[in-house]
């Protein structure tokens, strides 16, 4: 393995979180609550490939050769494992992460908000059984210390600063669960010296048009193989008029999209009338396990991500489902919501990553479950991201990020 070669002496950066709202973070033991320093540098990669991928691809003559760019300056910043005699270390260590006191790692939640049931999803909550796993409670802080090479100090702070404004850790972090905001940022040249705090902006506006700018993300207009930031990446910050309370604020935004996904059960969404906005898919799904044709490719709502889930309660269906997933597994959802903290008071940013939905020749799956027998087909993967965009509009005070 190729170690780094610091020609110069490193940097030692230390940033600050505080956690928003409960975050599903596990390491060995999936049961258990644990934040480790791959999970941190994971996310790290994510977000820098995300910031970076617009900065790399309009200096590149194709697509393939930016592909190949990122991947080269990703693995040289944040290492790559061992093979060929390709491996190394990279120019950035994740050290440490630390909680300023003792974490705590039991959420204590009875399923009495429905939208934040509903953001959960049956993977991490069942009305039943409740909760599946544990999860660090939020309102706790921790510390994450890294070593960086003085010509990657800048990269990583960005990252670092993109990470505590749009960011989260762990399952359903795309829903909003295990939001973090960046509330300090310090850093050192020597190992024995003292920290210095770094000023960075705060103001969640502001902060984003500058790094977007700084990454030429507006200046891209093609649409990204990978969940990055480009011209059509949209924005936008919500302002509720009550805002101190970060899990009510997630209830929010979860009510309302149950309200836009959901069909209802008998004509009902909880305890309002149903919109019924996707009835069509409703239907796509009714007849494949009713063995009947469809007028369309593909239910809307798999813009939203894969895989998900049907289920009739009908006299003539009960029991009955139907399951939508991607022939290459999983499809996470392009929209990003994160809980963000200004001060003690919360906002609610929407960010609609939108890029290739699957790779090439990839198809979307539908299978229908009639009793023991099963059905399946592939379908379009085309998507529609104005079905997302049309949720995003349900939101009235916000600003959107130009």
């Amino acid at each position: 393995m190729n170690l780094p070669d610091f020609h110069q002496k490193p940097h030692f950066l230390r940033a600050t979180f505080h956690i928003n709202t409960p975050m599903f973070i596990a390491g060995a033991n999936p049961q258990e609550p644990e934040l480790t320093p791959t999970g941190f540098k994971g996310v790290m990669r994510f977000w820098w490939r995300a910031l970076n991928w617009s900065r790399i691809r309009i200096n590149s003559e194709t697509k393939e050769q930016a592909l190949k760019e990122l991947h080269q300056q990703e693995a040289e910043l944040f290492g790559l494992a061992s093979g060929d005699n390709k491996g190394g270390q990279g120019r950035c260590f994740v050290n440490t992460v630390k909680f300023d006191s003792e974490n705590i790692r039991k959420w204590s939640y009875t399923g009495n908000k429905s939208g934040v049931s509903y953001l959960l999803g049956q993977g991490l909550f069942h009305f039943r059984d409740g909760l599946s796993r544990n999860a660090f409670l939020d309102k706790q802080f921790f510390t994450v210390d890294l070593t960086i090479a003085q010509s990657s100090n800048q990269d990583i702070q960005d990252c670092l600063q993109i990470i505590g404004l749009l960011g989260g850790l762990g399952s359903r972090s795309r829903h909003g669960f295990g939001s973090i905001t960046l509330k300090k940022l310090e850093k050192k040249s020597l190992a024995d010296g003292e920290y210095e705090e770094v000023a960075f902006e705060k103001d969640v506006k502001k902060a984003l048009q500058d790094l977007l700018s700084k990454y030429k993300c507006k200046e891209n207009k093609e649409l990204p193989p990978l969940s990055a930031f480009y011209q059509g990446t949209r924005i936008d910050i919500v302002n509720f008029t009550e805002n101190n309370n970060a899990i009510e604020l997630l209830n929010k935004v979860g009510e309302e999209q149950q309200m836009y996904r959901s069909f209802g059960r008998n004509g009902m969404v909880n305890t309002k009338k149903a919109e019924r906005n996707f009835t069509k898919d409703h239907d796509f799904a009714l007849n494949m396990i009713k063995n009947k044709p469809n007028l369309i490719s593909h239910p809307q709502r798999v813009v939203f991500g894969l895989p998900h889930n049907y289920f009739y309660s009908g006299n003539d269906t009960n029991g009955h489902s139907a399951s939508v997933d991607a022939s290459t597994g999983r499809r996470a959802s392009p929209l990003i919501i994160h809980i963000h903290q200004i001060g003690n008071q919360f906002q609610s940013v929407h960010c609609l990553l939108k890029s290739e939905f699957l790779p090439s020749g990839a198809t979307v799956d539908i299978k229908a479950k009639k009793y023991q027998e099963r059905k399946s087909e592939k379908v379009s993967d085309k998507v529609d991201y104005q079905v997302i965009e049309t949720f995003m509009n349900r939101f009235n005070n916000k600003e959107t990020i130009q």
